[in-house]
């Protein structure tokens, strides 16, 4: 395939709003099906610059206009893209000024395996977790698309898991929860 075809059909897949890219997605995108063809093209292209990898199977187009403001919260769904993944734990925690330290990893509860990728734009770690999933009153969709857990949910998650409780601040997030219920009561997520 000739480059100008192939910046032709990124450019396409980026006004639909297409940035990131498996090995099957890209495939569609070019018409082919034969797996082994695809990675090694994809891993050609990465080589090249023209695409970046973002971890195992996972490519991301970096001119693409259509990327999101924050990249590690994008690639939630294409990290785990047959299960629910929810931004928690400590990031969340750390986003409502509940824990003192400022989260390194973007960390998110997951209903597949637990694992930690080290993406070009910070790592991000999944726990697992084996309970159900309440959309709506544990978990919404923020602005960005990415499921986000409540402000308790975080907190539950975090002492289910049983690591960092002892960086909860109870005072703050009492006000945190408290808060957060109050935006919810208006029909807004804070």
């Amino acid at each position: 395939m000739k480059r100008r075809e192939l910046v032709e059909k990124l450019n396409a897949a980026d006004r639909s709003g297409v940035w990131a890219f498996t090995p099957c997605s890209f495939g569609s995108l070019f018409g082919k099906d034969d797996p082994r063809y695809i990675k090694l093209m994809m891993k050609r292209l990465a080589d090249q610059g023209v695409l970046t990898r973002a971890a195992r199977g996972t490519y991301v187009n970096p001119s693409a206009r259509s990327l999101p403001s924050d990249l590690r919260r994008g690639l939630i769904r294409f990290l785990r893209p047959r299960e629910i993944s929810y931004v928690s734990l400590e990031t969340k925690l750390s986003e409502a000024g509940a824990i003192s330290q400022v989260a390194t990893a973007l960390t998110c509860m997951t209903t597949g395996s637990s694992g930690t990728f080290e993406t070009p734009w910070g790592i991000v770690e999944f726990t697992h977790t084996g309970r159900g999933i309440d959309l709506g009153a544990d978990v919404y969709r923020g602005d960005d698309g990415t499921l986000e857990a409540t402000i308790r949910c975080a907190a539950r998650d975090l002492r289910r898991v049983g690591r960092n409780v002892d960086l909860i601040d109870e005072d703050t997030l009492a006000d945190a929860i408290a808060e957060e219920q109050s935006h919810e009561s208006q029909g807004v997520h804070a």
